[in-house]
């Protein structure tokens, strides 16, 4: 926590681990460190999952795994066609700060853009 990046907002490492773990990127000694750690306790909730209580404190909807996931294969597709390496580590940073902006609009869905959503996602993970 010594990062100035957590020093305002200390949730910000919780939020970006729980990105990486949706997108299958966070290094199981996270993993297991998170575990470990009593957040039911240090959050006042009742004992459960450690993104399950990162979800419930930020208030995090029902679908932010498939706006993540989305997001990510998307700008992984970007990235290949710029020819460029899109680190997940700078994506959780980048998808924390964005989302946690007044007005952000991710995890918004109009229309079909759900369905639309997790069909790209169905399709990414079948590759």
């Amino acid at each position: 926590m010594d990062n100035p990046r957590y020093k305002e907002n200390p949730m910000k490492v919780f939020f970006e681990n729980f990105v990486l773990d949706t997108i299958d990127k966070l290094p199981k000694d996270k993993i297991e460190q998170l575990n470990s750690l009593d957040l039911a306790k240090v959050f006042k909730t009742e004992p459960m999952h450690w993104k399950l209580i990162i979800k419930r404190v930020l208030h995090l909807s029902d679908t932010i795994e498939i706006a993540i996931l989305d997001l990510w294969y998307k700008n992984q597709e970007l990235a290949i066609q710029k020819q460029i390496e899109y680190q997940p580590t700078q994506f959780a940073m980048d998808f924390v700060d964005n989302f946690l902006i007044e007005g952000s609009r991710i995890d918004v869905w109009n229309g079909d853009s759900l369905d639309h959503a997790k069909e790209r996602i169905r399709k990414m993970q079948g590759r």
